[in-house]
């Protein structure tokens, strides 16, 4: 007996590998990889060009004191958003809340360049009113930027783990884009007006949207064949056995017929087969909705990863957004050098986001890396470093600060894009609870970033008061 039982385990370790089914999607694997970088590139793009744009704004507005602020309203509705997607958005289609995402994109990058555009041409205009007019858009790209990030994320989840190297890369190139465009402009042009950047970039949305539909047709009718021969396969089976059981005596039927009424007919199996395996891009009825009991169950599945990723932002994004802009401004004598200096934000802004993106393209390391917190633990170091620079002004070498912007980069991107897959890879979280932990962990992020960004405004009218 114990052998039988030792055998029949042996089987089933050997055969678990082979019962995964093969990625379905694998002769179009390429073309949705490259759908999934340009949706994440364009859902985070406003983000950061808002923060790399920051200073120009506070500039405008001659009070250098505003910049921590536009990060602030990027993030301070955020968790809003968060929660509104979780309670009453969850179980909308994907295709729906897309299709609304674009439009939502698009509207706030002309309402931007409107806005700027009535400023710059408007005599003694009021510089507060500005000033909040300016943060309207900023919350509009902010939480259009985490709603994208929690549905997309959820949209993702019915493909192979795997897909979410192409979101998560796409989401680190947007930080590199955002900054190279301010960069390459103020390059040209050092008075350069990065409204009219707004209104170039604001048919990408439109992009955006067809990106996403190329997916979900793919995903559709690769979904609908697979499920057509499935369904072929169970009336096949079930014609075989009606043919079996067709010389059974009445006694026997009745039997059978009375176990079938316990069970679910064939077309109910059809139809949840079709459900779940079909329509799954589709299909979001069954997803947990945020209430305080699913919250508590859904936290206590995925805690782990939810809390590294609301340490490792905010120890970076109170670096990006306070402590670097207030590091020492090297002197620089070359005369090939001198650029940096005049865009000395935004290049360190560029090293972090440099790191980013490398650490967001190479899921095929970090999924590995089985102890996140190590990330976590680097991250806080990177913090102390900055914070001393920041307070004190001790680097002389601006390389080195590069360096450790990378670095910041590295770290945070490796906890993103480690923390994701591994949420969507657990199987001990159920399927129905999925998108709703996904959902949570944005809100967390949100809520880390949040945070930094009141800590930088804090540390700019406290001890970094004097600091220049």
């Amino acid at each position: 007996m114990e052998e039988v039982e030792n055998n029949e385990q042996i089987i089933v370790e050997e055969t678990e590998p082979e019962a995964k089914p093969d990625d379905p999607y694998i002769s179009r694997k390429k073309l949705i990889y490259c759908c999934f970088i340009f949706m994440g590139l364009v859902n985070n793009l406003g983000y950061f060009l808002i923060v790399t744009s920051a200073q120009q704004f506070a500039s405008k507005l001659n009070n250098d004191t505003l910049i921590a602020f536009y990060p602030l309203a990027l993030i301070l509705f955020n968790f809003i958003s968060g929660l509104i997607n979780s309670k009453f958005c969850i179980t909308i289609s994907y295709f729906k809340r897309v299709l609304g995402l674009s439009i939502y994109f698009c509207l706030g990058y002309l309402f931007l360049f409107t806005i700027l555009t009535i400023i710059d041409n408007t005599n003694d205009f009021n510089n507060n009113l500005a000033f909040f007019l300016t943060l309207i858009p900023s919350v509009m790209m902010g939480t259009g930027q985490a709603f994208g990030e929690a549905t997309f994320l959820g949209y993702i989840r019915t493909f192979p783990e795997d897909y979410v190297a192409g979101w998560s890369s796409g989401t680190g190139f947007a930080g590199v884009v955002g900054a190279s465009l301010s960069l390459i402009f103020k390059l040209i042009n050092e008075k350069f007006d990065l409204k009219y950047l707004y209104l170039i970039i604001s048919p990408i949305t439109i992009l955006f949207f067809f990106a996403f539909y190329i997916t979900f047709k793919i995903k559709k009718n690769i979904d609908d064949k697979n499920s057509s021969t499935s369904e072929k396969e169970d009336k096949d089976n079930e014609n075989k056995d009606n043919e079996d059981n067709k010389d059974n005596d009445n006694e026997d039927n009745e039997e059978n017929n009375g176990v079938i009424e316990g069970r679910e007919s064939l077309p109910e199996r059809l139809s949840d087969l079709i459900n779940n395996k079909k329509n799954i891009a589709t299909d979001v009825s069954k997803n947990k909705k945020m209430s305080i009991e699913n919250f508590i169950v859904t936290f206590k599945y995925g805690k782990r990863y939810i809390l590294n990723m609301f340490i490792v932002f905010y120890l970076e994004y109170t670096v990006c957004s306070g402590l670097c802009e207030r590091a020492n401004y090297f002197g620089y004598i070359d005369s090939k050098n001198m650029f940096f200096e005049k865009a000395q934000y935004e290049t360190f802004l560029l090293c972090y986001q440099i790191g980013v993106v490398i650490s967001r393209s190479s899921l095929f390391i970090f999924k590995y890396l089985t102890f996140i917190e190590l990330l976590n633990i680097f991250q806080l170091v990177n913090f102390i470093f900055w914070f001393i620079e920041a307070k004190i002004n001790i680097i002389s070498n601006q390389w080195l600060c590069f360096a450790t912007l990378i670095f910041l980069g590295l770290c945070g991107g490796g906890v993103y894009v480690g923390c994701y897959y591994f949420i969507l890879n657990d199987n001990k979280i159920p399927p129905e609870n999925k998108e709703l932990c996904l959902n949570i962990c944005t809100i967390f992020v949100d809520s880390g970033i949040l945070l930094s960004s009141i800590t930088c405004v804090i540390l700019d009218n406290t001890i970094m008061k004097n600091n220049e």
